[in-house]
């Protein structure tokens, strides 16, 4: 099927628009065209599963993954995303496979690293975890992403002056990040820093006052500290 200047527009803001639901229109049309060939339409699947992701539509992104794995089964950071779904639906088993293929694929991705030592710190994996985090921030130095997770890690491990440097690290890019600043708490807290680590409680619950209760799903419990 000829390409057109329109089918070329459409799929340029199926590539590059940052707005979600935009990003859902715009892709949604390139693959009901029919007129891609399969790179061009396997990307348009996973840039609309990263745009109903970024909306909280997880099923919906799994199942625009799906097919832009099996139509490009090269696709990195199609299993890469695809992943990052499947941790934040808190299948971290499901979500390690896709990193373990994203990372076979590319072993110079940081973020790949980086979200499979999240994942497997989220089923205490601890080791293996920070394996993965220190080889992120070997590709990449100081990013933010495997900062905040390697944080995480070390707050298992119980190693809290090693927590708190990399939370301060990671929140001096991302000052109001919720998850960041209620693990440095506990981490200040477990130092016997009381007041320091109600500060950063408080903080955290300002801005999501359901952390706790995220935290606690990842092993992290305020009550237990009190």
């Amino acid at each position: 099927m000829a390409r057109t200047q329109d089918y070329d527009q459409l799929l340029r803001r199926c590539y590059t628009e940052s707005l979600p639901d935009q990003v859902i229109a715009s892709c949604s049309l390139v693959i009901s065209r029919g007129a891609a060939d399969r790179a061009e339409l396997a990307t348009a699947f996973k840039n609309r599963g990263n745009a109903y992701d970024d909306k909280g539509e997880y099923a919906r992104a799994l199942e625009d993954y799906d097919q832009a794995v099996t139509i490009n089964p090269l696709d990195a950071d199609a299993f890469n995303s695809r992943g990052t779904t499947y941790t934040a639906l808190a299948r971290y088993e499901r979500a390690i496979l896709d990193f373990d293929e994203a990372i076979r694929l590319n072993p110079a991705s940081p973020l790949a690293f980086s979200n499979r030592c999240f994942a497997r710190g989220a089923l205490d994996q601890l080791e293996q975890a920070l394996t993965d985090c220190s080889e992120a921030l070997h590709l990449k130095p100081k990013n933010p992403g495997a900062l905040g997770s390697r944080a995480f890690i070390y707050l298992k491990l119980r190693r809290y002056e090693a927590a708190i440097a990399d939370y301060n690290s990671k929140l001096r890019e991302s000052p109001d990040d919720a998850y960041a600043l209620f693990g440095r708490g506990v981490a200040k807290y477990m130092k016997g820093d009381l007041r320091g680590g109600d500060g950063d409680i408080v903080a955290s619950q300002a801005l999501k006052p359901d952390i706790a209760e995220d935290m606690a799903k990842l092993g992290i419990r305020l009550q237990s500290l009190r």
